[in-house]
């Protein structure tokens, strides 16, 4: 006799939020991409352009820049690793209008994998279409989604990379860990500020060591740091040490870059600008900013015993590491968004964390037009995830007991 979880028809009013949405927002990038001079996908076209660049055996990088210019933080400029630039080569001959819906494809499927992959794995006794479309169906409606895959800015992917970091870290199979390193070593070397995630890992791992557990937290540092040791040493065999050597100069000049804009949500950037102060009070204020950040994960690791709560402290941490926050940096947190909701689904906390959830979805929405107003977006969402920690649900999906690992909440089962 068949023990499959009942299937489900979709519910209507996400179907027509999901179709609404998207048509919406399809619609926009198709006017946005076709005006002159284009307004969508120009970050996606800078990475083309850099392809095109090394596909041609030239530098993809600004020469002013190698030499030592000095470019405003919302300048469009080439400072990604070479790396970057070699991938990106392999289309060098795709037009850039396929490119560009390429990835709002790629970024629609990542995102419907990784919430498909969080439910299953907290909530095996539900059908995951629920949540795939509900997810699928709010997705249009969480602004800096939508203006990540406007942009044709690589965040668009980071739902699945983070999604694959979280279940690493909160249900760490040995499958999971390696694909989760493998994730945090691809998003690293693509945009470095999700290093940020990095020292959860090594907090866990002496919390592991201390309490005699396995060391599943030292699988996914092993594994993200093979993954960026191999795209390094690929980088090197394909293009040389050239490349490389003119990515130095880039790279300091990318860090001399002007932070003092409205736009930059960065916690050092908004705190000059309601000081009053210049670009020297913006770099002074990052430092603690950043120290405080890479603290704020390792600690979460060490301390913080919920897994969900704890990897999603680290996960937002991640987002002020670098001295630059953009308005659509937030995407990467959707994954945590999902797996609380999930995990308070059939207890009496679902309505609190959903609405927490929403409300911190619909305040980033909103935030596009005063940006700070994103730093309480976030606080709304790490306060659903703590709400839904309370429950006390098991995070189903963890080891079994045979591997005494630890349970959803940091306890032994």
């Amino acid at each position: 006799m068949s023990h499959r979880p009942p299937t489900r028809r979709p519910n209507p009013v996400w179907l027509g939020l999901g179709i609404v949405g998207w048509a919406g927002l399809i619609w926009l990038g198709i006017q946005m991409y076709s005006t002159t001079p284009r307004t969508a996908g120009f970050d996606l076209e800078l990475l083309l352009q850099a392809g095109r660049d090394v596909a041609a055996g030239q530098s993809p990088y600004d020469p002013s820049m190698v030499a030592g210019g000095v470019p405003g933080a919302a300048d469009l400029f080439y400072s990604y690793p070479p790396p970057v630039a070699q991938a990106m080569s392999l289309f060098a001959a795709v037009p850039s209008a396929v490119m560009f819906w390429a990835l709002w494809v790629l970024a629609i499927a990542g995102l419907a994998y990784g919430a498909a992959l969080v439910s299953r794995r907290l909530d095996p006794g539900r059908p995951v279409s629920a949540t795939v479309i509900s997810t699928l169906a709010v997705a249009p409606l969480f602004l800096p989604f939508g203006i990540a895959l406007l942009f044709g800015n690589l965040d668009a992917l980071f739902p699945l990379a983070y999604s694959l970091v979280f279940l690493a870290a909160v249900t760490p199979t040995a499958g999971l860990s390696v694909a989760g390193g493998v994730a945090l070593g691809v998003a690293t070397v693509a945009k470095v500020h999700p290093a940020g995630l990095g020292p959860w890992f090594v907090g866990r791992l002496l919390r592991e060591r201390q309490e005699g557990q396995p060391a599943d937290s030292l699988r996914v540092i092993l594994a993200a740091a093979a993954t960026v040791a191999a795209v390094l040493g690929l980088s090197l065999l394909a293009g040389g040490a050239d490349l490389w050597r003119d990515y130095a100069p880039v790279a300091g000049a990318a860090s001399n870059a002007r932070l003092l804009d409205p736009r930059n949500v960065g916690p050092a950037a908004q705190g000059a600008m309601l000081l009053g102060g210049d670009e020297a009070l913006v770099r002074t204020l990052h430092l603690p900013v950043a120290l405080a950040a890479v603290l704020a994960s390792l600690g979460a690791g060490w301390a913080v015993r919920d897994r969900l709560l704890g990897i999603a402290i680290a996960g937002i941490a991640s987002l002020v590491v670098l001295p630059v926050t953009w308005y659509h940096y937030p995407t990467a947190l959707i994954p945590f968004a999902i797996a609380a909701i999930v995990r308070a689904r059939g207890t009496s906390a679902a309505p609190r964390t959903t609405a927490l959830i929403a409300a911190a979805a619909v305040v980033a929405t909103l935030s596009i037009a005063w940006v700070p107003g994103l730093w309480l977006a976030v606080g709304l969402g790490l306060a659903g995830v703590a709400v839904s920690a309370g429950t006390g649900k098991p995070q189903s999906g963890n080891r079994p007991p045979k591997e005494s690992a630890g349970g959803p909440n940091g306890h032994r089962r």
